[in-house]
């Protein structure tokens, strides 16, 4: 097999779960809300800002991680979708932004 096939299929490869995200059929949306952000400045040589969410939903509680910062107030209704490490999050402007679970709890008892 030629070096430009195998460059072809590894392309397609990495592409394939990237297109996925732009489907939405099938995608569980939940009722939620940002109960906290926090800003954090990443790297030693090329500084950067990740952005740590806590999200609540009716069962559980998320620690998350995003590159961009979500366009959301804080406490205010927002819906969200949860894959496996990921859940995506529906900004203000119905932008879907894909953050990083860092911890999952379940629902606080009184």
């Amino acid at each position: 097999m030629s070096a430009r096939r195998i460059l072809l299929g590894v392309v397609l490869t990495l592409l394939t779960p990237i297109m996925g995200l732009a489907e939405t059929p099938g995608r569980l949306w939940q009722d939620g809300e940002i109960l906290s952000r926090k800003t954090v400045l990443v790297g030693r040589t090329s500084l950067r800002n990740e952005y740590v969410y806590r999200v609540r939903g009716a069962n559980c509680r998320y620690v998350v991680v995003s590159d961009t910062a979500l366009q959301l107030d804080l406490l205010q209704p927002m819906k969200f979708s949860i894959g496996r490490r990921h859940i995506l999050i529906q900004d203000v402007d119905g932008q879907e932004r894909r953050t990083h679970i860092l911890q999952k709890a379940g629902p606080r008892r009184h």
